[in-house]
C-alpha cells in the first residue's frame, strides 16, 4: 500500500451559533493549515490570539463536555463535535478561530461541520501521515464503565449504551472510522439529555444553549422529539468517543467502550498516547 498523505481544507469556512453550556453567540471560522499543523484553537477575543493545540495534554476538564485550554482563561469547550468531524473526514491539518470559548454545538450533532467540510473539499498535502499503531491491548475502567483499546488495522469503534430506562435500554454500534461510514452512520447523531437533568444542568451554569432542536431529550417514557436513528443515543456516544480519541491524532486500534463518558476516554486518550507507535 502507498503512504496516505495529510489533508487540510481546500478553503475556509464560517459558522455562527450558540454555545450549549454558555449559551452565546460564537463564530468560528475553520482554515487550511499547513503541513505538520495538526488541529490548532486560537482564542480571536484574547489578548495576543493564543494558540491552544488540540491534544491529549492540553485537556483541562472533561465536566458534560470536553474542554482544552492552556490556563483557567485561555480554553475552548465542547470540542468533540467539531474533532469528531475531523477525525471521519481525515482531517489532519486546520486552523480553528473563535470569538468565545465554546465551540457551537449547531445541531447536536458533527452533521453541520461534516457539510460545511465537504463542499469546501480537501486537498492533499505534501507530508505523509503518521498514524498512532497500538501494539499491545490497553484498558481504563470507573465503576461500570469501561474502556478497551485493541490492536487493530484501521480506526473501529464498538460502543454499548446501557439505561435502566426501559424506552431507550440497552444500544450497541459498531463502526468502522472513514469518511463514508462516519457520513452516513455517525455523523448526525445528536447529544443526549434526560428530561429531569436538564433544570438541574442549568442550575449549575450548563445547557443554557440547550432546546429540543440540538438533543435527543429523553422522558420517563418517550422521546420528546423525533430520533434520526432507532439507536442514536448509542450513536452519539461513538461519536463523543471518536471525537475525544481525536487529541491523540490518527489511530490504528479497536475501541470497545461500554457506559463511558468524556472523563474515561481522556484516560484512554492519555495511555494511547503514551503506547502508540506513530509510523
Amino acid at each position: 500500500m502507498g503512504q496516505i498523505q495529510e489533508q487540510t481544507l481546500a478553503r475556509s469556512v464560517t459558522y455562527r451559533g450558540i454555545g450549549l453550556h454558555t449559551g452565546v453567540e460564537i463564530t468560528v471560522r475553520v482554515s487550511p493549515a499547513e503541513p505538520g499543523t495538526g488541529i490548532v484553537f486560537c482564542r480571536t477575543d484574547l489578548p495576543n490570539q493564543p494558540l491552544i493545540e488540540a491534544k491529549v495534554v492540553n485537556i483541562t476538564s472533561t465536566l458534560r463536555c470536553t474542554t482544552i485550554g492552556l490556563n483557567e482563561q485561555v480554553q475552548v469547550k465542547t470540542i468533540e463535535h467539531l474533532m469528531a468531524a475531523f477525525v471521519g473526514l481525515n482531517i489532519d491539518n486546520a486552523r480553528v478561530e473563535l470569538d468565545n470559548g465554546e465551540v457551537p454545538v449547531t445541531d447536536g450533532s458533527s452533521a453541520v461541520w461534516v457539510q460545511l467540510f465537504k463542499e469546501a473539499g480537501l486537498i492533499e498535502q505534501e507530508r505523509p501521515r503518521k498514524v498512532g499503531v497500538l501494539q499491545e491491548p490497553l484498558w481504563v475502567e470507573e465503576g461500570s464503565a469501561r474502556l478497551i483499546a485493541l490492536p487493530a488495522e484501521n480506526l473501529q469503534v464498538s460502543y454499548l449504551f446501557t439505561s435502566e430506562n426501559q424506552l431507550v435500554g440497552n444500544q450497541f454500534v459498531e463502526i468502522v472510522v472513514n469518511p463514508d461510514n462516519f457520513t452516513d452512520q455517525i455523523a448526525a447523531a445528536r447529544t443526549l439529555a434526560f428530561a429531569k437533568e436538564v433544570e438541574y444542568l442549568r442550575k449549575q451554569g450548563l445547557a443554557l444553549g440547550g432546546n429540543l432542536e440540538i438533543a435527543v431529550v429523553i422522558d420517563s417514557d418517550r422521546y420528546l422529539n423525533p430520533l434520526r436513528y432507532v439507536d442514536e443515543v448509542a450513536r452519539h456516544k461513538a461519536l463523543d468517543l471518536i471525537g475525544d480519541l481525536g487529541l491523540v491524532g490518527p489511530l490504528k486500534a479497536h475501541i470497545i467502550g461500554m457506559r463511558s463518558g468524556h472523563s474515561l476516554n481522556a484516560q484512554l486518550g492519555a495511555k494511547l498516547n503514551a503506547a502508540v507507535k506513530w509510523c
